[in-house]
């Protein structure tokens, strides 16, 4: 069934593929299939034309020539804008890099100097953590122990009054 349609479709096809080219040739050879009448204006492409006024066709030739003249000028023109656009963008692009590399080298600049900070810092911090406990400290601890067995004996040896 399948192969039967798609042996159908190919058969059309070509057939109308045919008639296209046969009518195509009719067209560009200029002869017109009487029996058909497919083509009604076959008279009309060739006929002669009549010769124009030198003058009136030299003038149209100008003005067309001129016209051409003008658009090409325009679209130079506008090449030229588009040109002038694309070379003030870049200008302008390549500013804006300029500035962000500045800044960006300012703060590995500023990155660098705060890394070295910080490693002199981390430095003395590790020299004062290395440090063995100085005596003020021990000092201190002994001070403040004391005081809290003063205190515990005062509240054992001199009860609250009733």
């Amino acid at each position: 069934m399948a192969n039967e349609r798609m042996s159908v479709t190919k058969k059309v096809h070509t057939q109308t593929k045919a008639r296209c080219t046969g009518e195509m040739r009719d067209e560009l050879l200029g002869t017109a299939s009487s029996g058909k009448g497919t083509y009604v204006d076959a008279d009309l492409r060739n006929r002669r034309c009549f010769p124009l006024d030198e003058r009136q066709s030299a003038a149209e030739l100008d003005a067309v020539l001129q016209h051409h003249h003008n658009l090409q000028e325009k679209l130079a023109e506008d090449m030229l804008n588009l040109a002038r656009n694309l070379k003030n963008n870049t200008l302008a692009a390549q500013n804006i890099i300029k500035q962000d590399n500045q800044t960006l080298s300012q703060s590995m600049r500023q990155a660098d100097l705060n890394f070295e900070k910080l490693k002199t810092e981390s430095e003395r911090l590790e020299q004062h953590t290395k440090k063995s406990v100085n005596w003020l400290l021990w000092l201190m601890l002994i001070l403040v122990s004391f005081t809290f067995i003063s205190m515990i004996l005062f509240i054992r040896i001199f009860p609250r009054l009733r």
